[in-house]
């Protein structure tokens, strides 16, 4: 190596190692008591030549210089503490564990991370711009990098890579998504070392279990180098560049990517901030799903530099965060325009901040399958869309059972996790339609199917965001397996050469992708208010039952008719048409009454669930307990639900005329556990309507 290098104290602009025109930046955190430096390899391996850090470039326990006349192409490094290597935790690339899981664990020590690698920012990003989609018209698409192509099955040479999971965007694109959420792919060591007994009965069993040593982490929800991508997610060696195109090809085809990063609870804030920056900044990512326990999550939101970047939790506290930037604002209220002062005008806000968490599953999954009691929360769930953050929904994720498991299996079945079944939710809510796990019978496979798309129905018409986990679309199981964090094959993996059935649920969600897309109504901008504040004629959203206009939140009733209303949703003068949901998860038929349109519409079917009469089995057909049965018969009138005071707003004076034509409404019978979609259409000979001028309302 030339040693004809110069080292001068320098203000680092970024935490961590960055190659700069000046020469490399480096802002370091080092506790050696005697000396503290870096390390320099060259790439066939040498000893490496120490470079101390002086007293000069020191503040506290950080060491910020510059180091000139080195090659960082030609070089790695490892900084030290006394002499004794230590990687950089904010490491921008890692050289080492290309191989992931088994393979890296047989490998041993030549698969062992061994040195940090300088970075420079340069990329083409040709133009690159975040898509900015907002949360009412956004659909979100979960997956593992892994494994999303590394089933033969999906035909690509780079399985497994950020390299295969571009070649299947055409793919995301059919389906109809509008942005993915990556599972991590910051580098972390996948292969965990057995936890020590804690107690004596945990000693006994790891004696007389035959396990190894090593358990493997597939998820990737640990600690790790969180400034670097995992090189055993890339096809070629360079696995910064590779996530790059990958984002890059991803932003021009329309698709967001959001991020999932786990921190534990000793992260300092400072540093969940610094790496969040270089993500956005290095990566163009559009945002962040945050996960761990105690996060600091409102010094995150508040953070300016993520100010416009999508920030994801399960406990998202939006109200203190909203007090916190009212008590920051310091902008004038008012702005000088020729000459003159006036109020000044702010662009539409947008949000930012979503809540990510399972109360919209789990009273989905309720509903379903027929529990009493839960209309009132099921309906609230339908239409939550709050006006400062978004609401992500799902059916299901990654932790918990798949959407098929849901309707398949009674009680988890995680025994090839090695934790003797211990692992994993309790609780699913879930129903196995009559048979544990994998059955022949028609009946039961087919009330399975109709249940999975009863509930990709309430997914894509509830007014939140919807997420999908890769597999749900077309309706994969993980056999009964609701924590399948160290399974890296099929039970995890995503399949590309599907069924008949699976092909039909496919087909179904992506039928379902392209009617939210196509009515507005069904993804409002700003939360539905349940009134006629048009004077139409019909609220923006009303609930209906046997009869128009009325309905019962009684604790045996299970079925309900959604109408959203299409005037209240004006795109380039066009006013959208009406829709009316019907659900009915009861296991025994009913009959709805669809309201009475204007004159000149009626009412179209679109989707309906139920293909042939389904029978049950008739040990399940009730699906209820004891404790349910006798909570009906004393439940009566008293569960009241908020949906009927709001509803009661309806009958103003502008709209009773409307309301009492409706009497000869337009009745029909829903099967049992079955859902249908109406929608408005010009009946023949009807006058063409008038659009409300070209004004656009959303």
């Amino acid at each position: 190596m030339n040693k004809n290098y110069t080292l001068k104290r320098w203000t680092a602009e970024t935490a961590g190692v960055s190659v700069t025109a000046h020469g490399i930046s480096i802002h370091a955190e080092l506790y050696g008591r005697e000396s503290n430096g870096i390390l320099l390899y060259d790439r066939e391996g040498s000893e490496p030549v120490r470079i101390d850090f002086t007293e000069e470039m020191r503040l506290g326990s950080t060491y910020r210089c510059m180091l000139s006349g080195v090659s960082a192409r030609d070089h790695v490094y490892l900084f030290h503490e006394d002499g004794k290597p230590v990687a950089d935790p904010l490491a921008k690339r890692l050289v080492g564990h290309r191989l992931f899981g088994e393979e890296h664990r047989a490998a041993g020590k030549k698969d062992a991370l061994k040195t940090c690698a300088f970075v420079s920012d340069e990329f083409d990003w040709r133009g690159d711009k975040r898509p900015g989609t907002p949360y009412e018209d956004s659909i979100y698409y979960g997956m593992h990098v892994r494994g999303f192509t590394r089933d033969a099955s999906s035909r690509v040479r780079e399985a497994g890579t950020f390299a295969g999971a571009e070649k299947k965007i055409p793919y995301l694109k059919k389906l109809g998504v509008t942005g993915i959420v990556l599972q991590p792919v910051y580098e972390f060591e996948e292969c965990m070392r057995q936890p020590k007994a804690r107690n004596v009965s945990e000693a006994a069993l790891q004696q007389t279990a035959d396990e190894p040593e090593m358990r493997l982490n597939y998820w990737g929800y640990l600690p790790g180098f969180y400034m670097a991508p995992k090189n055993a997610y890339a096809y070629g060696e360079n696995a910064v560049t590779e996530l790059k195109t990958l984002v890059r090809q991803l932003h021009r085809n329309n698709l967001e990517v959001i991020l999932q990063f786990y921190f534990e609870p000793s992260t300092p804030v400072f540093r969940i901030r610094d790496i969040l920056l270089y993500w956005v900044r290095q990566y163009h990512v559009d945002g962040f799903e945050l996960l761990g326990g105690a996060l600091p999550l409102k010094e995150i939101a508040l953070e300016p530099g993520l100010s416009d970047t999508k920030i994801w939790s399960e406990w998202l506290p939006f109200e203190e965060i909203e007090e916190a930037r009212r008590q920051k604002v310091s902008y004038p209220l008012t702005e000088v325009c020729g000459g003159q002062r006036r109020k000044k005008s702010w662009g539409k806000e947008k949000r930012y901040l979503a809540g990510f968490g399972k109360t919209y599953q789990n009273t989905m999954r309720r509903f379903l399958k027929g529990d009493g009691g839960v209309m009132a929360e099921f309906l609230r769930c339908q239409r939550e869309n709050p006006e400062g953050c978004g609401q992500i929904n799902y059916l299901a994720t990654y932790n918990g059972f798949r959407l098929a498991d849901v309707f398949s299996y009674n009680v988890k079945h995680n025994e090839a996790n090695g934790e003797e079944n211990r692992d994993g939710e309790n609780n699913n809510y879930s129903w196995n339609c009559g048979t544990e796990g994998e059955t022949r019978k028609k009946s039961i496979l087919a009330l399975r199917t109709q249940l999975m798309k009863n509930g990709l129905i309430m997914l894509f018409t509830a007014q939140g965001t919807p997420f999908l986990f890769m597999g749900d679309e077309w309706g994969k199981s993980s056999g009964g397996n609701n924590n399948p964090y160290c399974q890296d094959n099929e039970i995890t993996w995503q399949k590309w050469n599907l069924k008949k059935t699976e092909k039909e649920i496919l087909a179904f969600t992506m039928q379902l992708i392209a009617l939210r897309k196509a009515h507005g109504i069904m993804h409002q901008e700003k939360p539905l208010k349940l009134m006629d504040y048009l004077s139409c004629g019909y609220p923006d959203l009303s609930y209906h039952g046997r009869e128009a206009w009325r309905t019962s939140m009684e604790y045996q009733v299970r079925n309900i008719g959604v109408m959203l209303c299409g005037k209240y949703c004006v795109v380039d003068g066009r006013e959208d048409e009406c829709l009316y949901i019907a659900y009915n998860m009861h296991w025994e038929p009913h009959d709805f009454a669809l309201p009475k349109l204007l004159k000149g519409k009626r009412w179209k079917l679109l989707v309906d669930t139920a293909g042939e009469k389904l029978e049950e089995p008739a040990d399940t057909k009730d699906n209820k307990t004891a404790t349910t049965m006798a909570a009906e018969k004393s439940a009566g009138e008293t569960v009241v639900c908020t949906e009927m005071e709001a509803g009661s707003a309806v009958s103003s004076d502008s709209s009773d005329s409307v309301h009492s034509s409706n009497v000869s409404s337009q009745s029909v019978t829903l099967p049992a556990r079955c859902a249908r979609i109406y929608v408005s259409e010009e009946a023949p000979g009807a006058p063409k309507r008038r659009n409300r001028g070209n004004k656009t309302v959303k």
